[in-house]
């Protein structure tokens, strides 16, 4: 793995590279919220048969800095542009169109900004997008006030508790192993996204994506990630969806679309499927028939 810069029209955005054949397809994986591009090193890596791979980290996140165009209102939208300037650069590189995959909130964004590259992409890889159900965001607005939460204000409330500094990488990584989300992660995940998504300074080691901008993205999907965005994909898509806690809602809107190849869901797979099934991603990524 190669550590790049990509200059885009929205800012200078810290990327992993994985070079394939001279004359390969791309690939672009984008993070789930609170990650970054190298958590998914182990996954990716083992796809350069086929492809030429690139996975960004979003704005704030990993070695991305957040920049003049983070937007505080609508940060999840601002993201999806974010990727669709990072996007084109890459077209342009190569000059070939692009497959988008992504987990989680990544799978979202590479939605999203699919809509807005109009020839430059060639299929989407969803590995079990956000997509909230339109009804939440009345239920938060309207019976918020009376004590209603819904998942992602729980997971905002939760991020802004996060503890974000340690004294060195091994009590962080001490810290984290075997612990809530990553009890089921194969081995070296866990590593792969700390080293990714830590810092050092004279303080010690921090998170690289703070808690407050973790919790902003949760909150706001709520109000960005409806099935509103699924209704325009006009590309090959494959959807991956977890047996258990997937945060896939409205497949049926998915089944409408034209060009939906294959659903699959992850049998025995929570949320976090690609650290602890990492093996049949990369089956199903290599599987994928993108060509229209």
């Amino acid at each position: 793995m190669e550590r790049i810069r990509v200059q885009t029209a929205r800012g200078d955005i810290s990327t992993c590279f994985w070079k394939g054949p001279k004359e390969g397809p791309v690939l672009h994986w984008a993070h789930a919220n609170g990650f970054n591009g190298q958590t998914y090193s182990r996954i990716l890596n083992k796809l350069t048969s086929k492809y030429n791979i690139y996975a960004w980290d979003t704005p704030g996140y990993g070695m991305s800095e957040t920049g003049s165009y983070y937007d505080a209102v609508n940060p999840v939208l601002g993201y999806s542009k974010d990727l669709a300037a990072l996007i084109t650069e890459l077209y342009k590189k190569h000059k070939s169109k692009i497959v988008l995959g992504g987990h989680s909130i990544g799978g979202s964004l590479s939605i999203m900004a699919s809509e807005h590259l109009n020839d430059k992409v060639n299929g989407l890889v969803l590995a079990d997008p956000v997509v909230i159900n339109y009804y939440y965001k009345y239920f938060t607005k309207f019976f918020g006030p009376l004590g209603y939460d819904s998942n992602t204000v729980k997971l905002y409330r939760q991020a802004l508790k996060k503890r974000s500094k340690w004294n060195s990488f091994d009590e962080v990584l001490k810290s984290y192993t075997n612990r809530g989300i990553f009890k089921t992660w194969k081995e070296g995940f866990l590593y792969d996204y700390l080293i990714g998504g830590t810092k050092k300074d004279k303080n010690g080691v921090h998170l690289s994506c703070n808690p407050e901008t973790e919790a902003a993205s949760f909150i706001n999907t709520e109000k960005i990630t409806t099935p509103n965005i699924v209704k325009n994909i006009n590309v090959p898509t494959l959807l991956l969806v977890a047996e258990f806690g997937s945060t896939t809602a409205s497949i049926s809107s998915f089944k409408k679309l034209k060009h939906l190849k294959q659903v699959e869901r992850i049998r025995g797979g929570s949320h976090f499927f690609p650290m602890e099934q990492p093996d049949k991603l990369i089956s199903l990524i290599k599987g994928f028939k993108y060509y229209s």
